[in-house]
C-alpha cells in the first residue's frame, strides 16, 4: 500500500541581523557635478559610518551609476533634459543591536544628502533554519502516514520518495522600515533614537517548509 503525505514544518526564529539597504540620489544639471557631489554625500557618509566605529569594507556597494534624466514633452513631442542622476546603492549589515541601529538612524536624520535606508531583520544561518523547519515537515508527514496506515490496520514501512518545495523565499523578519531621512526631519535631536529604541520590535522570522513524501505500508 502507498500512502502519499504532505508534511508542514513552520518555525519562528529570533532575527539576528540588521540589515540596510542605502539608495543615495544626488540630482544636477551636469554630469560631472552630479557626480562630484554624488562622491562627496557618499565619503560624507563613510567617514560617519567609520565614527561610529563601522570598518570601510563594513560599507559595501551594490551598484552605482550617473545617468541623464529626461521626461517626454506632449506638446514638442521629444523628450525634454532635465539634468543627471547621480545613483549609488549600496549595504550595511551587523548583529542584532536596536539601540546601535538607533544611534545609525540619528546620525543619518542629520545628513543634507544623506541617503534613504531600507532596514531588515535576518539570520545568519538560513540554511540551518530551514533545516530544521524541513526535519518538522518530514516528521509532520511521517505522523498523518502512519494514522492512516493504521486506520487500514497496516503498519509504515518505509519513506521511498521526498519532495520539496524550491528554497525561494527570502528568509528575514516581514518588519521593514524605510524614509530614515524624511522621519528624521520631523524629530528634535536624540528624540528619534530614543524612540526607536522604545518601539521598534520587528517581527519573528517565520520560515515554512512543505514536503511531499510517498511511504510504503503494508
Amino acid at each position: 500500500m502507498d500512502i502519499i503525505s504532505r508534511g508542514i514544518g513552520i518555525k519562528k526564529f529570533v532575527p539576528e541581523i540588521i540589515h540596510l539597504n542605502f539608495d543615495f540620489r544626488i540630482k544636477s544639471f551636469t554630469y560631472e557635478n552630479a557626480l562630484s557631489e554624488g562622491v562627496k554625500a557618499v565619503e560624507t557618509f563613510a567617514k560617519l559610518l567609520e565614527k561610529l566605529g563601522y570598518k570601510k569594507s563594513d560599507f559595501k556597494t551594490n551598484s552605482f551609476r550617473v545617468y541623464e534624466e529626461t521626461k517626454y514633452d506632449a506638446k514638442k513631442k521629444e523628450d525634454v533634459r532635465l539634468g543627471y542622476i547621480y545613483n549609488h546603492d549600496a549595504h550595511l549589515e551587523f548583529d542584532y543591536d536596536i539601540a546601535r541601529l538607533a544611534d545609525l538612524v540619528q546620525e543619518i536624520s542629520k545628513l543634507k544628502d544623506g541617503p534613504r535606508a531600507n532596514i531588515t531583520f535576518r539570520l545568519k544561518n538560513e540554511d540551518g533554519a530551514k533545516s530544521k523547519c524541513i526535519d518538522l515537515a518530514f516528521k509532520n508527514a511521517k505522523s498523518k502516514a502512519e494514522a492512516i496506515a493504521k486506520s487500514a490496520g497496516k503498519k509504515l514501512k518505509d519513506c521511498i520518495k521526498v519532495s520539496y518545495e524550491p528554497f525561494d523565499e527570502p528568509i528575514q523578519s516581514r518588519s521593514n522600515f524605510e524614509g530614515l531621512r524624511k522621519m528624521g526631519a520631523y524629530c528634535e535631536d536624540n528624540a528619534l533614537r530614543g524612540s526607536i529604541e522604545n518601539v521598534l520590535v520587528p517581527e519573528d522570522i517565520e520560515i515554512e517548509e512543505v514536503l511531499y513524501c510517498l511511504f510504503v505500508a503494508e
